[in-house]
């Protein structure tokens, strides 16, 4: 079959590799239909490896070279003898966290921090190829009215509800979306399906502006003009947000996001940063500000699968662009920094 490899820092390749034949008793086979390509596909390509297993991962076995992508849907060709839950037949959205199940973090139900966890498409094989073989407890079965293109949209939005519930947010609160791209567009649509009504997006990018609009939010600002603090603190009753969600793992990113925050509010960390930075704590403790972290999701998926379904969060917004499997790696991944001032999210579409 065929599929996108990683074996480096800038070496992505679409090849040709062995079909996944072996169901073990608690996995399914998909036919995958889509796939996003998310912005720390990105870092990997440009940057990493990063979080792609360099080693033998010690529950799969598996390292680079290694088949990406971890946003995608498919159909079940396969079930192994131990499934029970999912059906030949189904359509279903893939959660990328493969997690051990009784670990500590795992029956606190925190399984994106389990002791083993391993990622799919960065500690075993994911679904950027025509066949893939995950764990039965992964794949949630999508809605009869919902499309193949909407199940892989369902990880993104996973992370931005699971972000909105991080940072505890209350009905009524104030909120700054820091970073305009998929993330950040949809932890607008959580905040929003949520009952936050004022929420502010910030982002360089001008063109971003009427996705966000389109998806409720109440002002588009620019990070980078000279009067931002002053303008949020109009639009805030002179205080600045009770919440701010840093979206694009970039450390000016971040200081926007403190910088526009209230004293005594809360900056949410959702974007994944490529390196180490400096960072100055007193920009928080001057004014009591805190920061919390928000990495993948734990039982987020029905729920958005749900929002979905009767409409409170939508797929099809966010989706500009879609390109082959074998378009991938030159027109996905080696122009992704060119093009995402307009492109949102690029799906890869799988051959049937």
């Amino acid at each position: 079959m065929k599929a996108i490899v990683y074996h480096g820092r800038k070496d992505v390749r679409y090849q040709s590799v062995a079909e996944p034949s072996q169901v073990e008793p608690h996995e399914v086979r998909l036919k995958v239909k889509y796939a996003g390509l998310c912005h720390t596909d990105f870092n990997e390509y440009l940057h990493g490896p990063l979080f792609i297993a360099q080693t033998p991962h010690p529950r799969t076995g598996r390292s680079i070279p290694l088949v990406i992508g971890h946003e995608f849907s498919g159909e079940v060709l396969e079930i192994g003898k131990q499934v029970d839950r999912i059906r030949v037949g189904d359509h279903v959205a893939v959660n990328a966290i493969d997690s051990c199940g009784h670990c500590p973090f795992c029956r606190r139900g925190t399984p994106a921090l389990c002791t083993s966890v391993a990622y799919i498409g960065f500690a075993r094989d994911g679904g950027f190829a025509e066949y893939a073989v995950v764990p039965a407890r992964c794949c949630f079965r999508l809605k009869t009215e919902m499309s193949f293109q909407a199940g892989a949209l369902v990880e993104p939005l996973a992370v931005a509800l699971h972000a909105v519930r991080q940072a505890r947010v209350q009905v009524g609160s104030r909120v700054a979306v820091v970073g305009g791209g998929a993330v950040g567009l949809c932890t607008l649509q959580a905040l929003r399906a949520a009952g936050v009504r004022d929420v502010l997006v910030i982002d360089k990018a001008r063109e971003k502006e009427p996705f966000a609009r389109g998806l409720g939010a109440g002002a588009f600002l620019d990070p980078a003009h000279p009067d931002l603090v002053r303008r949020v603190r109009e639009l805030t009753e002179g205080i600045g947000v009770d919440v701010a969600f840093e979206c694009a793992g970039s450390p000016g990113a971040l200081g926007t996001a403190i910088e526009v925050t209230s004293g005594g509010g809360t900056i949410c960390v959702v974007g994944i940063f490529p390196a180490p930075f400096e960072f100055d704590l007193n920009s928080l403790l001057m004014q009591e500000k805190t920061i919390v972290t928000s990495l993948g999701y734990s039982d987020e998926f029905p729920t958005v699968i749900a929002m979905l379904a009767d409409g409170r969060l939508a797929a099809e917004p966010l989706i500009t662009r879609t390109v082959s499997l074998a378009e991938g790696v030159e027109i996905g991944l080696a122009r992704y920094e060119d093009d995402c001032v307009t492109n949102i999210r690029t799906l890869i579409g799988i051959e049937s």
